[in-house]
């Protein structure tokens, strides 16, 4: 095949009916290479929810306190049963979707009982009871993120 203008037509043809990239050719006559030029759509980097927020003060907690003494719910910051996060990820009150919660306020739990799980690195962690009692309350929701140091769950002897 001789190289010109007809004969690119058809190396191009060709690359655009198949899933090729490339066509090289060489005759006598000389050598000619079509490619295609890709296009790759830029990736959508998401941003991890931790890094999505600033970082807390030292006052936020102050200022949490204040925001919910204000709004009539109760402080459990001082309570001897208040359990805190030991790690920053994820809460999940269920062992998973649709599934009944590990523990409700009112209902009574033993030491060593799962109250509930934090993800951290896509590692479950239980959170245990650390004494029996009655679950006087449940602070944090099911799938919210969680500081470390976080009030999740208090409980009354």
């Amino acid at each position: 095949m001789e190289i010109n203008a007809s004969s690119v037509r058809e190396l191009a043809e060709i690359l655009r009916d198949t899933e090729l990239t490339e066509i090289e050719y060489e005759t006598e006559f000389g050598r000619i290479r079509v490619a295609k030029e890709l296009t790759v759509a830029p990736m959508q980097m998401s941003q991890p929810v931790a890094n999505a927020a600033p970082a807390p003060s030292a006052s936020a907690p102050l200022a949490q306190q204040q925001e919910v003494a204000s709004s009539g719910a109760p402080d459990w910051s001082t309570h001897p049963g208040l359990i805190k996060a030991p790690m920053v990820g994820t809460s999940y009150l269920a062992p998973q979707p649709g599934a009944s919660k590990f523990v409700e306020e009112g209902a009574s739990v033993a030491e060593g009982d799962t109250l509930m799980i934090i993800e951290a690195m896509k590692v479950m962690n239980p959170i245990k009871a650390p004494k029996s009692g009655v679950v006087k309350a449940v602070i944090i929701g099911d799938a919210e993120p969680v500081e470390f140091g976080q009030p999740l769950i208090v409980i009354e002897s």
